[in-house]
């Protein structure tokens, strides 16, 4: 029996209008009673995911900004995290302040650092004097996103990017209405996280069963003891995947896993 689930956030467990159904939040606390270890991954800043947290706790841990911070929720504590590096983030400001809208990531929030032309719907702070932001948080900064309209531009944008021979990892996404480059310490991911609480909670790869649904999603598809891709995962993670479920409109985590408990 499976003694972890893990699962990605956006479009796989909550639904298009941002929503955790109650009935999932129902399943994970009958599961978490059976001493079954919930967590969750994400691309989002911790505060966003915590939130669903705030009326009582539905999961053990917060893996956020793609790896770089893992937060246990019933202790409230952080148990690791990686910043960026605020040369590196000053550099890419420094190259892309006119050719992108820049999103910088603490643990809070996203900050949009120009332009007004908000991409992403919530949590956004508005940056107007830029070099106090940087000093503030510059140990607290753990993702950054380039957001752009067209295809050609970000993908230009990330060949740029890799001649700079930074230490980052770079993700290209297409967000339906805009393209978004996720850039985070090369020293992280999302494999490297979940290892960290395997290794605390003393438990192995086989034990857990993981739902994905972005490419960054497929080394811990391919590394746990069950990978299931929701119906609307991208195809190369559908192909990675030992199963699929339904999509995340029509709770397929919750559906898959009343199948398996």
């Amino acid at each position: 029996m499976y003694k972890l689930i893990l699962t990605n956030f956006d479009e796989t467990l909550i639904d298009k209008d941002g929503i955790i159904p109650l009935s999932t939040v129902v399943l994970f606390d009958e599961l978490r009673r059976k001493n079954i270890k919930i967590v969750m991954v994400t691309d989002r800043c911790l505060k966003s995911v915590l939130d669903y947290n705030k009326d009582f706790t539905i999961c053990d841990y917060l893996i956020t900004s793609n790896g770089s911070y893992i937060y246990n929720v019933p202790s409230q504590k952080v148990i690791y995290k990686k910043n960026m590096g605020i040369r590196i983030v000053k550099k890419i400001i420094k190259n892309y302040f006119e050719k992108a809208d820049i999103y910088i990531t603490n643990h809070k929030l996203w900050n949009l650092l120009n332009k007004n032309h908000h991409y992403f719907e919530f949590d956004v702070k508005q940056i107007t004097d830029i070099d106090s932001f940087l000093e503030e948080n510059k140990t607290d900064i753990y993702k950054m996103d380039l957001c752009f309209k067209t295809l050609e531009d970000a993908q230009g944008c990330l060949k740029e990017i890799k001649k700079l021979n930074l230490k980052v990892n770079l993700n290209l996404k297409n967000k339906d209405t805009y393209y978004d480059i996720e850039i985070t310490n090369s020293e992280i991911s999302k494999l490297g996280a979940v290892e960290k609480i395997l290794t605390k909670e003393k438990l192995t790869w086989k034990d857990i069963i993981f739902f994905g649904t972005d490419k960054t999603d497929i080394p811990l598809l391919k590394q746990v003891g069950l990978g299931i891709a929701v119906a609307n995962a991208v195809p190369l993670v559908k192909k990675a995947a030992q199963d699929i479920t339904l999509d995340h409109n029509s709770k397929g985590v919750e559906y898959y896993l009343k199948k398996i408990f």
